[in-house]
């Protein structure tokens, strides 16, 4: 068992050379176990356990989370708070744990609709695919973020589809889908600034008709980078 002041020590002497975490995730690590200590040891400990998490500091493997957690051993049990590079209130998930499979098929939600021809279970089979090839720390929100871009892409084809063949109805119910992904929550959680207005120009696209736009529209870049058709 490495006590408390060994943790603090390697944290202390961590170099970001050695942390599989991207950068903004490490400085909040830092930031939340720099804190003040608190009176009481038992949170202390499930706090730092859960930000660490599989990082590898000092070439050795820190404790897991795991011990600390009540449902899956994917699960970390810290939710980010106002105040931190990483996104606030969407718990961190640790992707190399052996349930972490299990994990997102029990708790994944989404505001998405998928358009026809689009498997829930097949997308969630690829998200899960995805990070475990990669494992490490990431947010729920972002396996969100990647289905519903995943559904907003197909919707995007849906309706280049509908218009090429002159099916009105189809058009219209696509339009209406691209409308309504302005407001799922992980596509609007996950705007670093600027993202949401694209996919307003492409909703307004479709509304209007304009093929045009909605041709030139960045998006299909976006699209093309997680392998779901758009055109």
């Amino acid at each position: 068992m490495v006590s408390e002041q060994e943790l603090d020590d390697r944290l202390a002497s961590a170099k970001r050379g050695n942390l599989s975490a991207p950068d903004a995730f490490f400085d909040a690590v830092l930031a939340e176990a720099a804190q003040e200590r608190p009176s009481s040891r038992k949170p202390r400990k499930a706090v730092v356990v859960a930000i660490v998490g599989t990082l590898v500091i000092g070439g050795a493997a820190l404790p897991s989370a795991a011990d600390e957690l009540e449902a899956f051993l994917a699960q970390t049990g810290w939710d980010p708070g106002e105040g931190t590079e990483v996104i606030a209130n969407s718990e961190v998930i640790d992707t190399s744990a052996p349930d972490f499979p299990e994990y997102l098929r029990a708790a994944f939600w989404t505001d998405a609709t998928l358009p026809p021809g689009m498997s829930h279970d097949d997308l969630l089979e690829r998200i899960i695919e995805l990070n475990t090839a990669n494992p490490g720390l990431g947010q729920e929100v972002g396996f969100r973020r990647y289905y519903e871009v995943a559904a907003q892409c197909g919707w995007m084809s849906e309706w280049n589809q509908a218009m090429r063949r002159g099916d009105d109805n189809a058009a219209r119910i696509a339009a209406a889908q691209l409308e309504a992904a302005n407001s799922w929550r992980g596509l609007v959680t996950t705007d670093g600034g600027g993202i949401m207005e694209r996919y307003r120009d492409v909703a307004d696209a479709a509304a209007a008709g304009n093929t045009r736009a909605f041709a030139a529209s960045p998006l299909h870049r976006e699209c093309q980078m997680i392998d779901v058709e758009s055109r």
